[in-house]
């Protein structure tokens, strides 16, 4: 029995679906654009906004700042 075997290249969603759905949660770093809340950002990366506060320390959801940094817990 001859098999011949071709290597594949994948991208991440046929990667994930490959390994059965699963994806890996790791730390991401997000730079803040112009119009952006923090509601948007949460529901972009399937986070809750209370989350997004904690983790970045948000004294006012309602002021935040363009070009800041913030850090989320993803999957990706």
């Amino acid at each position: 029995m001859n098999e011949e075997f071709k290597a594949v290249e994948l991208n991440e969603n046929e990667m994930a679906e490959a390994a059965g759905g699963a994806r890996q949660a790791r730390w991401i770093s997000y730079t803040i654009v112009r119009g952006d809340t923090i509601t948007k950002i949460a529901n972009r990366f399937r986070v809750t906004k209370s989350q997004l506060i904690e983790w970045n320390g948000i004294a006012d959801p309602d002021k935040i700042v363009a070009g800041h940094k913030l850090r989320i817990y993803t999957t990706v």
